[in-house]
């Protein structure tokens, strides 16, 4: 069977420092990407990639979002979108400032209006001025199992209904769980679905000319490696997220405690990451090491211990019920005082309670009073109750 063409897509962010989108996207890693532009596209670069796509049609993405700051803006992207008709190709446009989308009509073929709450509560404001434009609608799914998705397909009717174009279903590259797209179908074509592999075997423009896998992080296949790393054990949000994805949909970072150097050596050569030393001092046990990945995808933060019972130690000295589980080479691993089952009340419910009673605070560093007064922020913000 023919492979389909690859997708030709141009990631832009128009300011020259920090990240020009107005929006704060769960989903997005593009935020902190070196491999971000900061500014426009080299006219020659742009040319040599557009040569290179057998589609009728280029995309330009974010990255940050290419209506950011229009009126500021508008110069650099109507220069990109002139060199792409030169070289006789469409342009379509990706994009969550509707307020702007009508300022596009006869200059793009094509526009993509990606969902969230915000945006879908100003669409009626603005959809009258959209006639004559080929517009469809575009939504993140949750990162979910297949079979929690399935549950979804009615609300994703009734939204595409609401919205009288066609709506596109995008895999969540944040997603630990392959969804079977079999058990996903809606029977007509004004509902379709966009795998995350598509978007892996993509080619971008970016800084360089590259496929989506060189600049993206498949965080399937790091979740996968991790969570069968004998020498890692992983805690916070995303063991949350591992006991119960639906109530915990997101996780902001990665936290692990690596029992050897060399898994971080491993995130290094197969995962683009480079780690720095946070350490409170040259001296201090354990070591605190903070990664980042050349690829778009979540921060790592990794604690070096030299053993599976400093691990168990320092899981088991967390100030809240919720937080005292880690996973290891395949299995849960919950405080024996606590209780499995009280610690899985409290991550389903989002119900903590503080532990009573002396705890063992040799294993944290001496910051640790300020790190636990921004993890109550944190889980506040999450919609925690917290049981003090």
């Amino acid at each position: 069977m023919k492979q389909p063409s690859q997708n030709f897509t141009i990631i832009v962010n128009w300011k020259t420092k920090g990240f020009g989108c107005a929006k704060a996207c769960s989903y997005c890693n593009w935020r902190d990407s070196p491999l971000l532009p900061h500014g426009g596209q080299p006219k020659e670069a742009l040319a040599t990639f557009i040569t290179q796509c057998d589609k009728s049609f280029i995309t330009i993405s974010g990255g940050a979002d290419p209506l950011y700051n229009f009126e500021e803006y508008a110069p650099k992207l109507l220069a990109m979108i002139q060199t792409i008709k030169e070289h006789d190709y469409k342009v379509r446009i990706i994009t969550r400032e509707i307020q702007h989308v009508a300022k596009l009509r006869g200059i793009v073929d094509y526009v993509s209006i990606s969902l969230d709450s915000d945006v879908l509560g100003g669409i009626a404001r603005y959809q009258h001025e959209w006639a004559g434009l080929d517009i469809e609608y575009s939504l993140v799914l949750p990162p979910l199992p297949t079979a929690d998705i399935v549950t979804l397909k009615p609300q994703y009717s009734a939204l595409q209904r609401q919205l009288g174009q066609r709506l596109v279903l995008r895999e969540n590259l944040n997603s630990l769980y392959p969804l079977d797209f079999n058990k996903l179908i809606f029977g007509h074509s004004g509902i379709v679905f966009v795998a995350k592999k598509l978007c892996l075997s993509s080619r971008y423009l970016s800084t360089i000319d590259c496929v989506g896998h060189d600049i993206v992080q498949d965080t399937e296949r790091l979740a996968s490696h991790l969570m069968n790393e004998p020498r890692a054990h992983l805690f916070g949000g995303f063991v949350k997220h591992l006991i119960n994805p639906r109530v915990h949909p997101e996780f902001s970072d990665i936290d692990l405690i690596a029992l050897d150097a060399e898994v971080m050596r491993i995130l290094e050569d197969q995962f683009t990451y480079t780690f720095k030393d946070v350490s409170q001092s040259a001296t201090s046990y354990p070591r605190y090491f903070l990664g980042k990945s050349t690829r778009a995808g979540k921060t790592i933060q990794v604690i070096l211990m030299n053993a599976n019972a400093d691990a168990t130690r320092f899981i088991a000295g967390a100030q809240y019920d919720a937080d005292r589980v880690s996973f290891n080479a395949g299995q849960f691993h919950f405080d024996g005082m606590v209780g499995e089952q009280t610690i899985r009340h409290a991550i389903n419910t989002k119900q903590v309670n503080l532990i009573d009673g002396d705890r063992d605070l040799s294993l944290f560093s001496i910051n640790r009073p300020a790190v636990e007064r921004r993890h109550k922020i944190k889980l506040l913000r999450k919609g925690f109750i917290i049981n003090e």
